[in-house]
């Protein structure tokens, strides 16, 4: 699998604004991406950049499959439609493609996709990991494990870029309480963040939010 994150500032940051952009969301990108074969997967906002800042997960089954919507992307009217209105509501954006690590399978996620038409989360986690040099293959080998007893349901990294970076999306915002984020003295319990820390030296936690046309609820 290939996902292309597409990172979109509404602008202005405003919810009406928003709003506007998700209509224009569900009446051109939904359908297109469906009739030229590429699945949006996910949409959420959040605050860990700028505010109501907008971004979109679209699977691809592998590189082959993204040349092919991007050529017939480009003779699509919907989707020069949709480009335009981009201009519009997203002036600054930008996009990366990411791939699964292998530690936690495809299928993982759109379980979760399935799950969440049902029974809605609307919110998530991204742990976003700068893994140490030469700790990879260890650090993948502990969220392969993991993920059978822990809500992961995605580990990403991107193709270029940063080569020791990671993206993990959790279900639920697993930071929600306000005691969770406080000062606490280390106790034994704490022990597996040191643990962590031996592999990825910095860690990143925000909060998502899926927005209405998300497959991902």
């Amino acid at each position: 699998m290939i996902y292309l994150e597409q990172t979109l500032n509404i602008t202005p940051a405003s919810p009406d604004i928003r709003d506007e952009y998700i209509k224009i969301a569900q009446e051109l990108l939904v359908p297109t991406c469906k009739d030229l074969g590429a699945r949006l997967v996910a949409a959420w906002n959040g605050y860990y950049e700028w505010a109501f800042q907008t971004i979109q997960i679209i699977e691809f089954d592998d590189m082959q499959a993204l040349k092919n919507f991007r050529i017939n992307a480009s003779q699509d009217k919907r989707w020069g439609e949709y480009m335009a209105q981009l201009e519009v509501f997203a002036p600054e954006r930008r996009t990366r493609l990411l791939e699964p690590t292998g530690a936690v399978p495809p299928e993982i996620l759109h379980k979760a996709i399935e799950d969440s038409q049902k029974n809605p989360l609307k919110a998530y986690s991204m742990a976003i990991l700068n893994v140490n040099p030469g700790r990879m293959p260890i650090f993948l080998e502990g969220v392969a494990s993991g993920y059978k007893t822990i809500p992961i349901i995605a580990c990403w990294r991107p193709i270029a870029g940063n080569p020791n970076e990671v993206i993990d999306l959790w279900k639920g915002d697993i930071l929600w309480k306000t005691e969770n984020m406080a000062y606490r003295p280390f106790t034994q319990a704490s022990q597996w963040v040191r643990d962590l820390r031996d592999n990825a030296i910095k860690e990143r936690i925000v909060a998502i939010y899926t927005l209405p046309y998300s497959p991902l609820k």
